[in-house]
Parts: C-alpha cells; structure tokens; sequence
C-alpha cells in the first residue's frame, strides 16, 4: 500500500510542477522556446495591434524620430516575436525577446534616421511571431521629410 502512495504523490509531483510553468515551449532538448512556438501551429496565438501606423508628421534632413508599436496577446497561448525587420537599413528595431502571456501587452520601437532624402516615405517593419492567419505583421511608418532649412 505505502508504494501506490508514493506513485500517486509522485504524479501529483509532476502535475504540479507542470501547471506552473509560466512557458509551455521550455524544454530540456536546447531548443528555443521561440521556436519551438512557430512550429507549434496548432497552437498559434492571436495579437491585436493598438497602432500598426505610426505617422511622424514632418521631420528634417539628417534627424531621427522613435516610434512605439503597442500590442496585445489576445490569444491562448504565450506570444512570441522573433523578428522586427525594418524595410531599410535607417531605421533600427528592438522587440521583447520574452514570451508575451496571454492578456499581456508588449511594445515594439523603432528608431529611424531620416538620412538625405526628402519628400514623403511609406516604410514598413515585418513583425515575424506565432500567430494566427499570418506569421508577419506589417507596421508602417510615414511622414514627410523636408530639406535642412524649412520645418
């Protein structure tokens, strides 16, 4: 009898120390979480974009303006983004490397530098991450650019 004692509180051992884990895609094997969730599809996740557009307004030759993208993990499962690539080489990205839970929110930025070209831009940063319907979501940048002596 003491022996399926031990069994049963050997398994409640284990199912305890399972619901606790905060990241259901850790593992022993090496493998990244991050990605180990984008192969995962059927349990991709759903993100709500608060601002996909950021519009800048005007800015002048050789400035810089940073942008903030907020989203939300409306989904079930831990949200992982695993790449933030801007459209050209002037504008620079960070976005959290941590699983974004489910109900959290997160924030992308971005800094782009306005270089020498004048006139209006429409750039975009691809968001790679688990997700539902599509793996990239596109954040667009826009604004006018104008020479060094006009504001």
């Amino acid at each position: 009898m003491p022996y399926k004692k031990l069994i049963f509180y050997f398994f409640c051992l284990i199912f305890i120390s399972c619901s606790n884990n905060k990241n259901p895609y850790a593992n022993t094997l090496g493998i990244q979480p991050s990605v180990v969730a984008q192969i995962d599809t059927a349990h991709y996740t759903l993100i709500q974009w608060q601002d996909s557009i950021f519009n800048f307004g005007t800015l002048k030759v050789n400035d810089s303006v940073h942008l903030k993208y907020s989203f939300k993990n409306v989904g079930a499962t831990p949200l992982f983004i695993t790449e933030a690539r801007p459209s050209c080489g002037c504008t620079v990205t960070n976005f959290p490397k941590d699983p974004i839970m489910p109900g959290k929110s997160g924030v992308i930025t971005a800094t782009m530098q306005s270089g020498f070209h004048t006139g209006e831009i429409n750039k975009t940063i691809v968001v790679k991450s688990n997700t539902k319907d599509h793996v990239n979501s596109i954040l667009i940048i826009r604004g006018t650019i104008l020479p060094a002596d006009k504001k």
